[in-house]
């Protein structure tokens, strides 16, 4: 009797019931199991445990504006329904942590110079504004957040069935956390609201539908107008890769008409006023601020936040492992359609043009590209931990 037969009777019926605890069928149900436990657990976090940061007072002062007459009303409205949603501690930490904020607790007028920073994130603010008149404008950005947190759960899933990729969701769900989809969801920023409309868009490009992307790519753009940097990454991906240049085109054109308009009515300081203010110096008044553009200060800026980036979040260092996973999936030989190699280009190229024009080191930020990027390879790589059954069946 050989070696391999008494290895067989003595193991076979152990691997054979190994394989089938580890089926396809019973993996597909537990990854998705896994991640839907990830997306549920998160959105407990978002609805009853937010997180408020400072944003927030901007955000409610921006949506009763319009009904109120003067900085003194805004402010006096803004910080008291805040106060009111929040803990002592949490008031505390907005109005009084650092001078700033002290400044700003103390003075309307300041508090209302820095609006136009806030209200151009055009899609953001009214969903509030219009939300808040039935909820309450401070859980408005609560309820924003976890529908957000639900919607790009929901469409993962989908995406990883329609695709074949549903083993893919035991990866997914943590490196989703890692990329700030748990922070994002507690927060009250527009970042996840946009996640929800670059996922869809993303998607179709890799299609190569590019008008059914349209719609999203547009939504996105009004959710956070530096939006219009994907518009131009996929443009320039476009010229590499895809046939559909003059749709591409046609898209960048729109983004730019609508840009000028969005910006203009909210009344931006511009880009270098509002670098200088997030990425160099806190401004306690913003009315009249325009420095002349100083390539020092900028260099400086960058390299200041790429070392906050290195030291203290994880999305560059994912970034490097995405495109180091991209190239290995090329120089082995997996199918990498025209669409999943625009999408790919156009999202690295966005995330760094994004880095490079306004560097944020929060994971938060580029959350609405990494995410993508992340199912892209996914759905390249097609990921299978099942235990074959004609492995089982060899032994026996």
């Amino acid at each position: 009797m050989s070696i391999g037969t008494v290895f067989g009777e003595r193991f076979g019926p152990i691997l054979q019931s190994t394989g089938m605890l580890l089926s396809k069928r019973v993996l597909n149900i537990l990854s998705v199991s896994f991640y839907s436990v990830i997306i549920l657990g998160t959105l407990a976090l978002a609805y009853f445990n937010p997180v408020y940061n400072w944003d927030i007072l901007a955000y409610v002062g921006i949506a009763v504006e319009d009904r109120l007459e003067t900085a003194e009303e805004i402010h006096a409205t803004a910080y008291g329904e805040v106060q009111e949603a929040t803990s002592e501690l949490q008031f505390y930490k907005l109005t009084a942590a650092i001078p700033y904020r002290v400044g700003q607790y103390e003075n309307p007028e300041h508090f209302v110079s820095l609006f136009p920073m806030f209200r151009v994130k055009l899609a953001y603010v009214e969903t509030i504004k219009h939300l808040g008149e039935v909820t309450g404008r401070v859980h408005a950005t609560t309820l924003i957040s976890t529908i957000s947190a639900a919607l790009i759960g929901v469409f993962v899933i989908a995406w990883s069935f329609r695709r074949n990729f549903v083993q893919g969701l035991l990866i997914i769900g943590p490196v989703s956390i890692l990329i700030g989809y748990v922070f994002s969801a507690r927060e009250a920023t527009p970042d996840l609201m946009m996640a929800v409309f670059t996922l869809p868009a993303i998607y179709f490009v890799c299609r190569e539908k590019p008008f059914f992307a349209a719609p999203f790519l547009i939504l996105a753009f009004l959710v956070r107008p530096d939006g219009i940097l994907l518009f131009f990454a996929l443009l320039l991906a476009a010229f590499a890769v895809s046939k559909y240049r003059l749709a591409y085109l046609a898209l960048f054109i729109a983004c730019v008409c609508l840009y000028f308009p969005v910006t203009g009515a909210a009344e931006h300081p511009g880009w270098w006023p509002h670098f200088y203010f997030s990425n160099i110096e806190y401004q306690d008044d913003m009315r009249g601020f325009d420095p002349a553009f100083d390539a020092v200060l900028f260099v400086k800026a960058l390299l200041i936040n790429l070392a906050r980036t290195l030291q203290a979040f994880d999305w560059l260092m994912l970034l490097a492992v995405f495109l180091l996973g991209f190239a290995l999936f090329v120089r082995n030989g997996f199918e990498v359609s025209r669409g999943q190699w625009m999408a790919a280009i156009a999202l690295t190229l966005c995330i760094g043009g994004k880095f490079v024009t306004f560097p944020l080191p929060d994971d938060r930020v580029y959350l609405p590209y990494m995410l993508p990027l992340l199912l892209v390879l996914m759905e390249i790589w097609k990921p299978e931990f099942s235990v074959a059954r004609s492995e089982t069946e060899r032994v026996s």
